[in-house]
Formats: C-alpha cells, sequence, structure tokens
C-alpha cells in the first residue's frame, strides 16, 4: 500500500494520527508539522526521533528564507505574512500540486488586487493559471474575511496586506533562486506554520507566536 501523504513510497508506519501507514520519509519530515502527532507516539523517541530533533540547520533556513522580508514591516504586516504562510500550509495539505511558482502566481494576483483597490478601484486581476486564481481566492477568504461575523477590526488595511504579499513574493522569488526543488519555499510555509503557537489554519483571534 503506497503512503497516503506521497503516494510515492510505500507505507510501512503506522501513523496514529492518520490512522493509516504512511512512510518513514514522510513520517520524519511531516511530523509536526502537517501531522498533529500524539505525545505518545513511538516515533518522536528513541532511534526515530532524529529527524525531528536537531533540526537547527532547516531552521536557520527558514529564518534566513523569511526574516530579511519581515524586517521592515509592522506587526500588522509581520502578522499578515505568518498567517499566509498558515494558509500556503493548509493549501498544500488540500492541493499536491501546489509548487513555489503556483503560491508565488497566486501571491503576485492577490497583491496587484489589493494595490488596485487601495487605489480605489475594486477590480479582481486575473492570474494566467486558473489554479493560481483558485489558490489566490482561497488565501484572500483567510486574509480577509467578509463574513457577518467579522468586525471591523478583523479586516486589515489594504496598505498592510499590500506590504505582507509583496514580503511573500519577494521571499519565495529568493527561494526559487536557491534551485533547491519546486517546493522548497512551500516546505518552509509548512514547517513555520507548524511551529506557531496556536497552530491553526484559520484566522487567529490573538496574535501568532513563533517558538524559537
Amino acid at each position: 500500500m503506497s503512503c497516503p501523504l506521497c503516494r510515492q513510497r510505500r507505507g510501512k508506519r503506522l501513523c496514529p494520527a492518520k490512522g493509516v501507514a504512511i512512510c518513514s520519509q514522510c513520517c520524519g519530515t511531516k511530523r509536526r508539522v502537517e501531522i498533529d502527532c500524539p505525545p505518545d507516539c513511538v516515533y518522536l523517541g528513541g532511534a526515530h526521533a532524529g529527524a525531528w530533533e536537531g533540526r537547527v540547520a532547516e531552521r536557520e533556513r527558514d529564518a534566513r528564507r523569511l526574516g530579511p522580508f519581515l524586517e521592515r514591516l509592522s506587526d500588522a504586516q509581520g502578522q499578515l505574512v505568518l498567517l499566509s504562510l498558515v494558509g500556503a500550509a493548509a493549501l498544500r495539505a488540500r492541493r499536491p500540486d501546489l509548487d513555489d511558482r503556483l503560491l508565488r502566481e497566486a501571491v503576485a494576483t492577490l497583491h496587484k488586487t489589493v494595490e488596485t483597490r487601495a487605489n480605489g478601484i475594486l477590480y479582481e486581476h486575473p492570474a494566467g493559471n486558473p489554479r493560481a486564481q483558485a489558490v489566490a481566492r482561497e488565501l484572500a477568504e483567510l486574509l480577509e474575511p467578509r463574513d457577518e461575523e467579522a468586525s471591523a477590526l478583523e479586516q486589515p488595511k489594504d496598505r498592510d496586506l499590500a506590504a505582507a504579499l509583496l514580503a511573500v513574493e519577494r521571499a519565495i522569488d529568493a527561494t526559487l533562486t536557491e534551485s533547491l526543488g519546486p517546493h522548497a519555499f512551500v516546505d518552509t510555509a509548512a514547517r513555520v506554520a507548524g511551529r506557531l503557537v496556536p497552530p491553526r489554519a484559520a484566522r487567529p483571534s490573538r496574535p501568532l507566536i513563533v517558538e524559537p
């Protein structure tokens, strides 16, 4: 039976969180990031812990990919960047086709729409790729709650949202120059989202905090 997470390798480890057998690579890289592991899972300790513990280099690389683009942002803008990463991680779990270039096109499309709106024109810019358009709309739903329950205070200012989206766009561009695979930034987004407190794929009711 193939691993239901990657659909490439054979599932050999029974995952208590998923209730199915997954491959050892997905277990090692997705635990506590995409998988809500119970604390008593046998693969979190002992000989299996190495894939999770000691991933200092990986965390440092994630920080280098994001840090330079967060430095000049306000707190509100920084929170929107983190929320964008949460959204990207959630989309990745639902869309196996989501890679860095598709995410970049979606973020750039949403950025154009927000900037146009900030100038007083309501117009949804279309993406060249229908899949990117769908991703852009899903991100917009997360970043801009428009239902009746969303208070005015929860609505981000267009200038803050535009700055946050531009920062994400530039971070993706920088990651693409690393040539480390089609999912390098999406993987970073998933890892960072997994370290957010509290971890959730919905708009937080309080500021997000990234664990060191």
